[in-house]
C-alpha cells in the first residue's frame, strides 16, 4: 500500500511540475498540445499493446463497456433534462460535459503505472464501450437536440475512433487474444522500452493544460456537472467492486475509472456547436483536479 500511495503521489507531483513550468514560461499550454500528441500516438498503443502479453480473453469481460456505454446514455438523457427549460447554450453545456470520460491521457497512465496489465485491460474495456460515445455519439444526439445537423453522419463521427492508435491497438490486440494467437516477444520487448515513459508525459501534459479562469456566478452550473458526475461514478463504483464476480484488479480498475474526469473532446465539441467554451473549460478542469484528488485515494483504499 505504501508503494502505490508514494507512485501515485509521484504522478500528483508531475501535474504539478507541468503547472509550475507553464506559469514560469518554460513552456506553454501548446507544448502540452504536442505532448498529448506524442502521448496519444506512441506511448500510450506502446503501454496498451505490453498489457496484453499475459491477457486471456473472457467473454465475461464484455460486460464492462455495457457500464460505460449505458452511463454515457443516462448522463445525455440528465444533461437534457437539466437543459429542457434553458437556453441553447447550457443545453450544449450539459448534454457535452456531463456524460463521456479522458480515459486515454488521463486514467490509463494512473493504472498502467500502478495495477499492471490487468488494470490497463480493465480500463481499456470501459474505454470501448466510451470511445464511440465521447468521440461521435454525444455530440451528435446533442446537434439534434439543439436543431442543428451535424457536419458528419453519426456513422462516420463514430467510426473515427479508428483514427486513434491506441483504440486501433487495443482492437486489434483484443481480436488476437480471443483468437488464441500470440505477437512475437520482439514487439512486446519494443513496446515495453517505450511504454514506462506514457505515466511521466501525460501528467506533465495534464499539468500545461491546466487553466484557472471563470466568473464566479457560473460555479453554480460547473458543481452541478461535477457532482452529478461523482454521484454517478459513486453508484457504478459500489456496484461493480462489491457485486461482481471479476477478479479484484479488474474490480478495482473498474471503480477507478468510473472517477475519471471530462472527456478532453468536450471542449472541442462545444466550440463546434458555438456553446460557452470558457466555462466547458473551466468544468473540465475542476473535474481534473477532482479526480486528481480522489484516484491516488482510490488506489489505496480498494
Amino acid at each position: 500500500m505504501a508503494e502505490i500511495l508514494t507512485r501515485a503521489c509521484f504522478f500528483l507531483l508531475l501535474v504539478v511540475l507541468g503547472f509550475a513550468v507553464k506559469k514560469t514560461g518554460a513552456l506553454s499550454k501548446e507544448d502540452g498540445v504536442a505532448l498529448a500528441r506524442v502521448v496519444l500516438n506512441i506511448t500510450l498503443p506502446a503501454a496498451i499493446l505490453v498489457s496484453f502479453r499475459t491477457f486471456t480473453f473472457d467473454w465475461a469481460y464484455m460486460a464492462i463497456p455495457l457500464v460505460s456505454f449505458a452511463a454515457n446514455w443516462l448522463m445525455l438523457a440528465a444533461g437534457w433534462l437539466l437543459s429542457r427549460h434553458g437556453s441553447r447554450q447550457e443545453r450544449i453545456y450539459y448534454m457535452l460535459e456531463l456524460p463521456a470520460y479522458n480515459i486515454g491521457n488521463f486514467t490509463l497512465p494512473f493504472v498502467s503505472g500502478i495495477l499492471g496489465a490487468t488494470g490497463v485491460v480493465a480500463t481499456c474495456l470501459f474505454d470501448m464501450g466510451n470511445s464511440p460515445m465521447c468521440l461521435g455519439l454525444n455530440f451528435v444526439v446533442t446537434s439534434m437536440m439543439i436543431g442543428q445537423k451535424p457536419a458528419r453522419s453519426a456513422l462516420s463521427s463514430v467510426l473515427t475512433i479508428f483514427t486513434k492508435p491506441a483504440f486501433t491497438v487495443y482492437c486489434i490486440m483484443l481480436l488476437i487474444s480471443k483468437l488464441g494467437l500470440r505477437l512475437p516477444d520482439i514487439i512486446f520487448d519494443f513496446a515495453g522500452l517505450i511504454s514506462p515513459a506514457n505515466g511521466p508525459l501525460a501528467m506533465i501534459m495534464i499539468g500545461l493544460m491546466l487553466e484557472f479562469s471563470l466568473d464566479r456566478s457560473r460555479i453554480k452550473e460547473v458543481a452541478i456537472v461535477n457532482g452529478l458526475r461523482l454521484a454517478l461514478a459513486a453508484a457504478i463504483a459500489i456496484v461493480f467492486f462489491l457485486f461482481t464476480p471479476f477478479p479484484y484488479e479488474v474490480r478495482k480498475a473498474v471503480a477507478i475509472t468510473a472517477f475519471v474526469p471530462i472527456s478532453s473532446a468536450s471542449p472541442a465539441f462545444v466550440a463546434s456547436l458555438k456553446g460557452d467554451v470558457e466555462l466547458v473549460g473551466f468544468a473540465s478542469t475542476v473535474s481534473i483536479i477532482i479526480a486528481l484528488a480522489l484516484m491516488p485515494l482510490l488506489f489505496v483504499v480498494l
